[in-house]
């Protein structure tokens, strides 16, 4: 759990549509669990990541490095949890 809670605090900081105020807290959960699968599954990490600002969320508010940023740390987060 603490996984989980660790990424979602990684997508909160990212945070590409500027949510604020307490719906921050929820608002990318949805995306948690396909990320740790792709991590898990050895899949593309920052592909995912480009998939589900650009055509779910439905546009690119940040830039690339941000997504890289983003990217590193999910992977980080495994690295340490090894």
């Amino acid at each position: 759990m603490a996984l989980y809670q660790e990424i979602n605090a990684v997508l909160m900081h990212w945070n590409p549509i500027g949510v604020s105020g307490s719906d921050l807290e929820t608002e990318y959960v949805r995306y948690i669990e396909e990320l740790i699968l792709c991590v898990q599954n050895k899949g593309d990490l920052l592909g995912l990541i480009h998939e589900i600002e650009g055509n779910r969320i439905g546009f690119f508010y940040t830039r690339e490095e941000d997504r890289e940023w983003v990217a590193k740390q999910i992977l980080e987060l495994f690295k340490e949890a090894d």
